[in-house]
């Protein structure tokens, strides 16, 4: 009788998820569970992105999950802000495209999230002034999506509506290829092109996981992003290595290459806003403006010859016959 019952809850879920589909589309990006083993997605994937940002929160946040505020920034198909709204969150998310927040809409409407408030708008409208407060802010695959000087006032605007922490997946430029002054900063990256600059409207409103109009993107250098938080009043940065995230090559979302070259230049960044301190034991410390994060480390500038001297030095040995490194070993000593 039991198994009766859970067939029929099943058949209907899956009844809403196929209207759903045939209305709005597949989707693209979001696996959620909507109930009776029925996914979002036809071939359910493991995401532990989700994992990793709800345990940030938590760890983090200083309050039970369900006694946070959250802002979901650019939220897709918002499987993070349902995340959080399944656990008893103040869960607001922005979305600037209403092909994806249907679909939101929908998850939201069957998993009776009535603590979650779906807005269509633009991210860079964020003010405290229209949304208020967050304890945790999230802003996950953004910043890679926007030009100069948005991006930078952007992350600003990040910092004026959070209150405790900002989880911030991204990518990042390897390369300081281009350099912009912002605030008085020097901010390095690389600058590439997003939509083709002829693209009509609809053709931007098209690519579902693209900037919603600027044509060129600005991607920050680790360095500089790093520095950019801590100029705009988060107190402190950290790169988040566990839990562990892992990027599935069959992961769904459009065709992007080799994932895992693209992947080497991701990571998750957890800013935190909190009360700057005063350095007792070292008043000259304390009275030096905190330093910048160069673009590369001092180490390797002063030392780069000593450096690759060692690595060839390390190589040879590597290939040498054990009897001429055994005579090197003596000489050396």
């Amino acid at each position: 009788m039991a198994s009766t019952i859970d067939n029929l809850d099943r058949n209907k879920i899956a009844g809403v998820k196929k209207e759903a589909v045939g209305r709005l589309g597949a989707w693209t990006a979001h696996n959620i569970h909507l109930g009776g083993g029925v996914y979002t997605m036809d071939a359910p994937q493991n995401d532990s992105r989700v994992r990793r940002v709800l345990q940030v929160a938590a760890d983090i946040a200083g309050k039970p999950l369900d006694k946070l505020r959250v802002l979901d920034l650019a939220c897709l198909e918002g499987q993070f802000g349902i995340e959080f709204a399944q656990h008893g969150a103040e869960v607001v998310a922005i979305e600037g495209r209403e092909a994806n927040l249907a679909k939101a809409r929908v998850v939201k409407d069957h998993l009776s999230l009535r603590n979650l408030d779906l807005v269509l708008d633009d991210v860079l409208n964020l003010s405290p002034e229209r949304y208020g407060h967050f304890d945790v802010v999230l802003c996950l695959g953004i910043l890679y999506h926007l030009d100069h000087p948005d991006v930078m006032e952007f992350v600003q605007k990040i910092s004026t509506v959070c209150t405790r922490v900002a989880i911030i997946d991204t990518h990042f430029s390897l390369q300081a290829k281009n350099s912009y002054t912002w605030s008085g900063h020097v901010y390095w990256g690389e600058r590439k092109s997003e939509h083709h600059s002829n693209a009509s409207k609809d053709e931007k409103a098209a690519k579902l996981w693209q900037s919603l109009d600027n044509t060129r993107v600005f991607t920050f250098t680790q360095a500089s992003l790093c520095n950019l938080l801590r100029h705009v009043g988060f107190t402190s940065v950290y790169e988040c290595l566990n839990p562990y995230e892992h990027h599935n090559p069959h992961w769904p979302g459009p065709p992007v290459g080799d994932r895992h070259a693209i992947w080497r230049n991701r990571t998750t960044f957890v800013a935190i806003k909190g009360q700057r301190q005063t350095l007792l034991s070292t008043p000259i410390t304390d009275a030096t403006p905190e330093i910048e994060r160069p673009e590369r480390p001092e180490y390797f500038e002063g030392h780069s010859n000593c450096w690759m001297h060692q690595t060839f030095l390390g190589s040879m040995a590597r290939v040498m016959p054990q009897p001429l490194r055994q005579m090197l070993r003596k000489l050396r000593s």
